[in-house]
């Protein structure tokens, strides 16, 4: 029962998906699979009494259709290849950062074979022994984080069937494409990630539901949280002084969380993600994903000891490293973070058109800096079609923008730095919120 509500996400594998405690409901997003012209199955596709949500839904509908009829869905194979390629351009890149003997090799072969004796001399000359400079450290982190950070986006977008074309599904291609980024690049599960995402697609920032934005104690992103956050405390009957205590450190955690949200996500991010992976696949024997996770391991592991000669560089790598993958965490939490938040109730009376538009933010983007984002930037787009290939969003969102004027929608896109100080601000003023509650009343 609950895979067949969850179906129409198309994010992936549902077996793994526990039961959810609210009702997921049907229509939340687009379903290219099914025949757009079949009337409604479910009765939350009946007219509801609001006439303006059900003229803004029967629009967003009618742009899904014709999407679906002009192909949008269907992805272009040559644009994922190219983005694979850029996947091992950079983890390339990072191991000849630490090992330009390597690169000097490279270049003698190809200087013999196209016979030029003057590349050759160069080559042989470039080659210089000793210790590791501070620089080659630093650029190798960056530029490997940079090939996780694209991995990360290919495997997002083969788990979300938005890579290959129908027929899509549990399709052998799909789930090594997925492991190979996700799994042996990335280090993490891909069915943690399916279990989670298509809870945060079904519930998207519902105050307790949206696996992926919960955060007591650290960050407070809504006054809706709090209830939910005082119920996490001892108990004030039987221990209301351990209680008071727990509070008041919960109150100074928040007092900061304006200044801590984006360097404790780049800081503790990767480390938090790989944690609950492993967790999650060894408590429901996901073995495919241990063995995909192993192999990160074993191949980082083998990065360290045999391109960073000492302790000390292998312990600057890693640092670097991983706060260059956090990168990715603080992307991905502009997307939502310090929008607004809704009950089930109160997602039913908005319609699906309004209720992605208010808890969802694009990030501007040049031609220049889009691919740094990898469609994270579209992210409106994303949760209105979630199976839409991440080349198709920006064709699409003037479409969705215009939906949005037309009925007075709110269309959220700040650029990177701008979102950063909207939700650093909107931060500080929850903390002054939270406070003022007194978790005795």
């Amino acid at each position: 029962m609950v895979g067949a509500k969850l179906r129409p996400f198309l994010i992936g594998s549902l077996e793994s998906t526990p039961p959810p405690r609210m009702p997921v409901r049907w229509g939340l997003t687009s379903n290219p699979e099914a025949d757009p012209t079949r009337p409604p199955a479910d009765p939350s596709d009946a007219p509801s009494k609001n006439a303006a949500v059900d003229l803004t839904t029967r629009d967003y509908r009618e742009l899904r259709r014709e999407l679906w009829a002009e192909g949008a869905f269907e992805p272009e194979p040559i644009f994922y290849m190219l983005k694979q390629l850029v996947v091992f351009a950079f983890f390339g890149a990072a191991l000849l950062a630490l090992r330009p003997s390597v690169c000097s090799t490279l270049l003698s072969v190809v200087a013999r074979f196209i016979g030029l004796e003057r590349v050759l001399d160069l080559a042989a000359n470039s080659h210089t022994a000793g210790p590791l400079a501070t620089w080659q450290i630093l650029l190798s982190a960056a530029l490997l984080a940079l090939s996780l950070q694209q991995a990360a986006f290919i495997g997002h977008d083969t788990l979300h069937n938005g890579v290959f074309c129908r027929p899509r599904g549990q399709g052998l291609s799909r789930s090594l494409l997925a492991q190979l980024n996700a799994g042996l690049l990335l280090g993490i599960s891909c069915e943690m990630w399916l279990c989670e995402h298509n809870l945060h697609h079904a519930y998207t920032l519902r105050p307790g539901e949206d696996p992926q934005f919960r955060y007591f104690p650290l960050w407070l992103q809504s006054v809706k949280e709090i209830p939910l956050w005082l119920a996490e405390l001892p108990s004030a009957r039987t221990r209301p002084i351990l209680r008071a205590f727990v509070w008041r450190c919960v109150q100074l955690l928040t007092r900061v969380q304006h200044i801590t949200i984006a360097p404790m996500a780049m800081l503790i991010g990767r480390y938090n993600f790989l944690l609950i992976s492993w967790v999650f696949a060894f408590s429901r024997r996901k073995w495919l994903d241990v063995s995909f996770m192993a192999a990160h391991l074993c191949w980082f592991a083998i990065w360290l000891a045999v391109l960073l000669p000492s302790t000390r560089e292998r312990l600057l790598f890693v640092a670097v490293h991983y706060a260059c993958v956090g990168v990715l965490h603080v992307q991905l939490l502009l997307s939502h973070l310090c929008t607004q938040q809704f009950s089930a109730d109160e997602e039913a009376t908005l319609g699906v058109f309004r209720f992605q538009l208010a808890t969802t933010r694009n990030i501007a983007t040049n031609a220049w800096d889009s691919w740094f984002h990898g469609g994270l930037e579209k992210q409106i787009e994303h949760h209105l079609f979630p199976q839409l290939p991440r080349h198709r969003l920006h064709a699409v969102a003037p479409r969705v923008k215009a939906l949005a004027t037309k009925h007075g929608v709110p269309y959220m896109e700040e650029d990177f730095s701008a979102a950063m100080l909207l939700c650093a601000h909107n931060l500080a003023r929850l903390s002054i919120e939270l406070a003022t509650v007194n978790p005795a009343a």
